[in-house]
C-alpha cells in the first residue's frame, strides 16, 4: 500500500545556512516521510519518532500545525474506507495516530464523521440517480450504514435530503417548459413511490402544477369543455367562461393648446401682458376606454359576451390575429372595431384555447 508519498526535503537557503536554521516546510515533509517509512506498521511508530523531529525544528507540536496533522490523519482514514468499510483494527490505528500527533478525540470523531458521511452520501446518490430504490440497493445502502459506523438518524437523514433534492430537480425539469404531460406526472408519482418521498408542495405550487397539466392537455390533448350556462349552438362546444372588460380605443382630448404669433409685455414686476393673435388648437390622441363588463365564453365557434350593457358575438373566422398580454387580448377584426379584453385572471387559458381553435378553424 501507498498511503503516504515520500517527500524531498528543502534545502537550506545562504541565510539559513549562516544562522544554523532549517527550513519550515521540512517540518511537515519530515512528518510525511516518517509516516511513510512506517505505514504498514503503524503502530510501530511512536511518540518519541514525532516529537524528535519536533525538537529538530523547534516546533511545540501541540501548538502548531494542527490542519496539517489532521490531514496525516485524514489520509490514513481515507485508505481505512476504500473497502467503504472501518474496522475496529483501523479505529486502534487511527487512535494511535491521533495520540502521537497529539490531536483530541474530538479531532479524530469529527473527521471519521465527515469523511464516512461523505462516503455514505455519495452512495445514496448513487442509488437513487435513476430515480428508483431496488431492494438490492436498499440491502446496500443498510450494510453500508452499519459497516462505516453510521447511526441510523443519520443515515435517514442523509437519505430523506439527497431524496427530496433528486424529487425537486426531476419536478422543476419536468416543468421547465411550463407544461406537466399525463407520462411526466406518472413518472413523478412512480419516483415518489419507488423512492419513499412525499412530494411537498404548497398551495400556490399545486395551483400552478395543475395550470400546467391544462397548458399540456389544449396543446396537445382534447381541449377541457364546459357544461354550458347560456343557449348556444348543438355544433358548439364551450371551452372558456370569465369574467372581462370589453375596451375598446376612443379618441379624446387631451388638453388645448393656444398657437399663433405673440408677444410679452412686462407691466410689473413679475407680471406680462400677452399680446397677439391667439387660437386653440386640440390635442387629441387614441386610448383605451371601457366600454362595458361582463361574461365572455369562448366556443370552437365564436367568442360570446353577455354585458351589462349589450351582448356581442365575434365568430372565429372573423378573427385576423390577437396579441395576449398580462392583462388581457387584443382582438383584431377583419371589420369593426377591434376590442382589447382585459382579464383579471386566466388570460394565459383564454389565449391558448383560442390560438389552437384557430389553427384548427
Amino acid at each position: 500500500m501507498m498511503i503516504y508519498i515520500t517527500q524531498e526535503l528543502d534545502k537550506q537557503s545562504f541565510i539559513q545556512k549562516i544562522f544554523k536554521k532549517l527550513p519550515k516546510e521540512n517540518f511537515i515533509k519530515e512528518l510525511h516521510n516518517v509516516f511513510s517509512k512506517y505505514e504498514n506498521n503503524i503502530e510501530m511508530l511512536n511518540i518519541e519518532n514525532i516529537l524528535e523531529i519536533a525538537e529538530k525544528y523547534k516546533v511545540k507540536l501541540n501548538k502548531r500545525y494542527k490542519d496539517e496533522r489532521t490531514e496525516i490523519l485524514n489520509k490514513y482514514l481515507r485508505y481505512c474506507l476504500e473497502d467503504e468499510k472501518i474496522e475496529e483494527s483501523e479505529i486502534k490505528a487511527l487512535k494511535h495516530i491521533k495520540d502521537i500527533l497529539m490531536l483530541t478525540e474530538s479531532d479524530m470523531n469529527t473527521q471519521i464523521k465527515i469523511l464516512t458521511e461523505e462516503l455514505y452520501n455519495k452512495n445514496v446518490n448513487d442509488v437513487i440517480s435513476d430515480g428508483i430504490l431496488e431492494d438490492e440497493e436498499k440491502n446496500k445502502l443498510d450494510i453500508l450504514k452499519k459497516n462505516l459506523l453510521i447511526s441510523e438518524d443519520v443515515a435517514n437523514d442523509i437519505y430523506n435530503r439527497n431524496a427530496s433534492e433528486f424529487m425537486k430537480n426531476y419536478l422543476d425539469n419536468a416543468v421547465s417548459d411550463e407544461r406537466l404531460s399525463p407520462a411526466e406526472e406518472k413518472q413523478i408519482e412512480d419516483i415518489s413511490k419507488s423512492l419513499g418521498i412525499e412530494i411537498k408542495t404548497n398551495e400556490a405550487t399545486k395551483k400552478l402544477l395543475e395550470k400546467y397539466k391544462i397548458y399540456w392537455q389544449i396543446e396537445n390533448g382534447e381541449i377541457p369543455s364546459l357544461v354550458p350556462d347560456i343557449n348556444i349552438q348543438k355544433s358548439e362546444t364551450l371551452y372558456f367562461k370569465g369574467k372581462i372588460k370589453w375596451n375598446e380605443q376612443r379618441r379624446v382630448t387631451k388638453r388645448i393648446n393656444y398657437g399663433g404669433p405673440t408677444v410679452r409685455i412686462k407691466i410689473a414686476k413679475g407680471i406680462y401682458w400677452r399680446a397677439g393673435s391667439i387660437s386653440p388648437q386640440r390635442i387629441t390622441e387614441d386610448e383605451w376606454k371601457t366600454i362595458d363588463t361582463g361574461t365572455i365564453f369562448l366556443t370552437n365557434k365564436r367568442i360570446i359576451f353577455m354585458g351589462n350593457i349589450a351582448n356581442k358575438n365575434i365568430r372565429l373566422n372573423k378573427i385576423l390575429d390577437f396579441t395576449p398580454y398580462k392583462n388581457g387580448v387584443d382582438i383584431q377584426k377583419d371589420t369593426g372595431k377591434s376590442p382589447f379584453f382585459e382579464f383579471s385572471d386566466n388570460v394565459d387559458i383564454f389565449s391558448m384555447i383560442l390560438a389552437r381553435l384557430m389553427l384548427e378553424e
